[in-house]
């Protein structure tokens, strides 16, 4: 169902004119909520001499799915702009609903109980940091209007 191989320009595939280091990931808890959020935060730093741009990606990797799932799933990114030896954290938020798939049986969405993977790179192929968070409750919602309103099905 999906692709296995090795792409030949992944995904954040690209050059720069100077060079970029990572490093203290970190989340703003060890576990998370089915209906919950947490943060992602990193430190970047341009090591080059030339200010640059580096997007920062964020992607999940679900580690005991009941389901197939990708090997890697964009939840996030944010690009920034740093001069020559500049440092900047950044942060990134990551909801339980993010991490949830279609259950045809259930006809709603679900978010599973169990390890999810949490990787920080500049592309699919670079990732720089992982980390493993435990999602604590499993969770079912189904989409659409928060607040949808009543139709009138009577015939007049």
């Amino acid at each position: 169902m999906y692709f296995r191989g090795e792409p030949l320009y992944p995904f954040g595939y690209g050059l720069s004119y100077t060079t970029f280091k990572y490093s203290n990931l970190r989340t703003s808890s060890a576990s998370i909520d089915g209906n919950g959020e947490i943060t992602i935060s990193v430190d970047i730093q341009n090591t080059g001499d030339r200010a640059g741009d580096e997007v920062v990606q964020m992607y999940v990797k679900h580690l005991n799915s009941e389901v197939e799932r990708p090997i890697k799933e964009l939840k996030g990114f944010k690009r920034i702009t740093l001069q020559p030896n500049e440092t900047k954290t950044i942060q990134m938020p990551l909801k339980a609903k993010a991490l949830a798939y279609w259950d045809q049986s259930k006809h709603s969405f679900v978010v599973e109980k169990g390890k999810i993977k949490i990787m920080v790179g500049s592309s699919s192929a670079d990732i720089k940091f992982e980390k493993t968070v435990n999602v604590v409750r499993a969770s079912t919602f189904v989409a659409g209007p928060p607040n949808p309103k009543p139709i009138n099905l009577s015939i007049p």
